[in-house]
């Protein structure tokens, strides 16, 4: 499973190739608002990504957000975005992560 780690939420930077004006994680944001935000665009081994079934959307805290399955990936310069099936309704969503997010990066592999 790939896993990623939203920080507090913040304004996209300009031309944000998935169209987003805010990346990040915020208070009361809804399973679909967690996917778009943690989807892309991020640096990480494509090739690696594309072998996990699923991705975990997690804040800082460890509270699952949001669960989809992973279907495919678009190129955005030197970053990747997942493209996916959101799992809507997963029972992980609102729980603590299983797998304590132990990297500094955003990005890991469970």
């Amino acid at each position: 499973m790939l896993q990623i780690r939203l920080g507090a939420e913040r304004p996209a930077d300009a031309g944000d190739g998935l169209g987003r004006a805010t990346v990040g994680w915020r208070p009361g944001m809804s399973e679909d608002e967690a996917w778009q935000a943690g989807r892309g665009i991020w640096k990480f081994n494509a090739d690696r990504a594309l072998s996990q079934d699923e991705v975990q959307i997690i804040n800082v805290d460890g509270i699952v957000l949001a669960v989809a399955r992973i279907t495919g990936i678009s190129k955005h310069g030197d970053r990747y975005a997942l493209e996916g099936e959101l799992l809507r309704g997963d029972a992980r969503v609102g729980r603590p992560t299983q797998n304590p997010h132990l990297s500094r990066n955003p990005v890991t592999y469970v």
